[in-house]
C-alpha cells in the first residue's frame, strides 16, 4: 500500500481524483446521510403537520382577458393536472373568478365531475382575484388534508391591496399558495401573494401544461431524493440540501488539501489549515447546494430542465471548489481552476444522476458522491498540468526516481522547516523555518534566502536569479527550474 501511494505521487490528476472521491464518500457517510436522515420528513409528517394527501383548489382566472384561446389552453392543462393526481387520496376543487366568483365544483375525488366543471368555465368580466382567493380558502376550511391553492391568472387583480390581504390570510392559515402566470401578469406581484418567488411559474402560450407540472412538482420535489417524502417548504428544503452539499464540499476540499500535501511530502493536515478551509468549503457547499435546489424547484416537472437544474448545482459546486484550490495549490490561475472544477462538477453530476437512478437514493447518493469528488479532483489537477506545460515550473527531486512539480508565479513558494513551507526541509539539518522563497517578478525567476539562514551560511547575496535548467541542492532534495521544452 505504501508503494502504491508513493507511485501515486507521480500522477497528480489520479492522486487528486482518488483523494477527492474518498473525501466526498467519507463526508457523505459520516455527515451527509445522518443529516438527511435526521431532517427527512416521512410521508405522514410535514413541517405544518399536514398529511401527505392533498386538497388542491384550482383557482382559475376567467376574466375577459382570458379570451383568444388562453382559457381553452388552461382548461386542457387543468384537465391533464386532474388526470395526474391520485384521486384515491387527493381531493380537488375548481373555483373560477371573472364575471362571477364561483365554486364550480367543491372538493371531490370524482374525475368526471372535475373535468365537467373545467369544461364549463367561460371568460368574461373583470379580475376579482381577492374574492376568488377568499372563496378558495373557504372551500379548504373543512378538510384535514394538506391545503393548497393553485392560482392561474393572466393579469393584475381589480384590487391589489385587498388581494394581498386575502393571500396573506391564506398563508397565515398554513395554506400553500402557488401561482402560474401568463400574459400581462406581474410575477413580482404574484411573488408577494405566494410569499416566495420560487412558487411563481410563468408560462407563455403553448406552455401552460408545463407550467402546471412545475407548479405541481413544487409541492414535494427534492433535488437529491426520489422516494416519497414529506411536504418540504422551500426554505426548509434549501437549507437541508444546502447543508448536505456543504458537508460534501468540506470533505472534498479537506481531502484535496491532504492530497496536495501528500504530493509535496508534507504533513497531511494541520489544525489551522483544516479549520479555515473547512469553514470556507462549508460556505461554498451551502451556496452551491442552495442554488442548485432553488433552480431545481423552478424547473421541476420539465424532465430535460430538471436534469439541467441538477447538473447546474454540481457545476456551481465544482466551480467554487476549483476556485478554492488556489489557496493551497500555489500559482494556479483562477480561470483554469474554476474551469476545471466546473467541468469536473458537470461530469460528476452526470455520473451522480446515473448511479442514483440505478442504485436508489442512499447508495446512489454515496456512489454519486464518489464520482463527483473523483472528477472534480481529476479536472483541477488536469488544468494545473496544462498550465505546467505552458510556463516555467519548479521540479523538486526527492530521490533519483521521484519528482514533483510546482507552478511558479507571483505567489512565493516557501522552502524550509516550517509547517507553512510548500517544500519541507529538516530543522535538524540547520534549515530555518523559511529558508528561502522562489517567485516570479515579471519575467524573472528569483530565489530569495532568509536573512537568518544567509547569516548562518555567510551568504553575501540573499537574492539569486534563476534560469531554466538551474539547480539548487538543499539537504536531501534538489530543486530545478524546468519548462516543457527541456524535459
Amino acid at each position: 500500500m505504501q508503494n502504491f501511494f508513493r507511485r501515486l505521487r507521480q500522477n497528480k490528476p489520479l492522486l487528486f481524483a482518488i483523494y477527492g472521491a474518498i473525501g466526498c464518500l467519507m463526508a457523505g457517510i459520516l455527515l451527509g446521510e445522518p443529516l438527511l436522515n435526521f431532517t427527512k420528513l416521512p410521508p405522514s409528517t410535514q413541517p405544518t403537520s399536514q398529511p401527505t394527501s392533498q386538497a388542491i383548489v384550482l383557482l382559475i382566472d376567467t376574466s375577459s382577458s382570458m379570451s383568444d384561446g388562453k382559457l381553452t389552453e388552461v382548461k386542457s392543462a387543468a384537465s391533464s393536472f386532474v388526470n395526474r393526481r391520485h384521486l384515491t387520496q387527493d381531493q380537488l376543487a375548481i373555483v373560477g373568478f371573472g364575471a362571477e366568483v364561483k365554486t364550480v365544483t367543491p372538493l371531490t375525488t370524482d374525475t368526471n365531475s372535475l373535468k365537467s366543471a373545467i369544461a364549463n368555465l367561460f371568460e368574461g368580466g373583470g379580475t376579482p382575484m381577492a374574492q376568488g382567493l377568499d372563496t378558495a380558502v373557504a372551500e379548504l376550511q373543512s378538510t384535514s388534508l394538506g391545503r393548497n391553492i393553485l392560482l392561474f391568472t393572466d393579469g393584475l387583480p381589480n384590487s391589489q391591496l385587498r388581494t394581498i390581504s386575502s393571500a396573506l390570510s391564506a398563508r397565515n392559515q398554513r395554506i400553500n399558495l402557488i401561482a402560474v402566470a401568463t400574459g400581462d401578469a406581474d410575477v413580482h406581484y404574484l411573488a408577494q401573494l405566494t410569499g416566495d418567488s420560487s412558487l411563481v411559474f410563468y408560462a407563455s402560450s403553448g406552455q401552460f401544461d408545463q407550467a402546471f407540472r412545475r407548479a405541481e412538482a413544487a409541492i414535494n420535489q427534492q433535488l437529491i431524493e426520489s422516494t416519497p417524502t414529506g411536504n418540504y417548504g422551500v426554505l426548509y428544503s434549501v437549507l437541508r440540501i444546502g447543508g448536505w452539499t456543504a458537508f460534501l464540499a468540506m470533505g472534498m476540499v479537506l481531502a484535496l488539501i491532504m492530497g496536495q500535501n501528500h504530493y509535496m511530502h508534507r504533513r497531511l493536515l494541520t489544525f489551522s489549515k483544516g479549520s479555515v478551509s473547512g469553514v470556507g468549503s462549508l460556505a461554498a457547499g451551502m451556496i452551491a447546494g442552495a442554488a442548485g435546489q432553488l433552480l431545481f424547484l423552478q424547473v421541476s416537472g420539465i424532465s430535460i430542465l430538471e436534469v439541467v437544474g441538477r447538473i447546474a448545482g454540481w457545476a456551481i459546486l465544482g466551480l467554487l471548489v476549483g476556485g478554492g484550490t488556489r489557496f493551497f495549490v500555489p500559482n494556479l490561475k483562477l480561470p483554469k481552476a474554476t474551469f476545471g472544477g466546473s467541468i469536473g462538477g458537470t461530469l460528476g453530476a452526470i455520473g451522480f444522476l446515473v448511479t442514483a437512478r440505478i442504485f436508489g437514493d442512499i447508495y446512489g447518493r454515496l456512489s454519486g458522491a464518489v464520482i463527483l469528488g473523483f472528477f472534480i479532483g481529476l479536472m483541477i489537477a488536469w488544468v494545473e498540468k496544462t498550465q505546467l506545460n505552458q510556463e516555467p515550473y519548479l521540479l523538486v527531486h526527492w530521490t533519483p526516481k521521484e519528482q514533483t512539480s510546482l507552478l511558479l508565479g507571483a505567489k512565493p513558494i516557501l522552502i524550509g522547516s516550517s509547517l507553512n513551507a510548500q517544500i519541507p526541509l529538516n530543522a535538524s539539518e540547520g534549515f530555518t523555518p523559511i529558508t528561502a522563497q522562489i517567485y516570479k517578478k515579471r519575467d524573472n525567476i528569483l530565489m530569495q534566502f532568509d536573512s537568518e539562514y544567509a547569516a548562518l551560511k555567510n551568504m553575501k547575496r540573499t537574492i539569486q536569479s534563476l534560469q531554466v535548467g538551474d539547480k539548487r541542492r538543499l539537504g536531501n532534495i534538489t530543486i530545478e527550474v524546468k519548462t516543457s521544452m527541456n524535459k
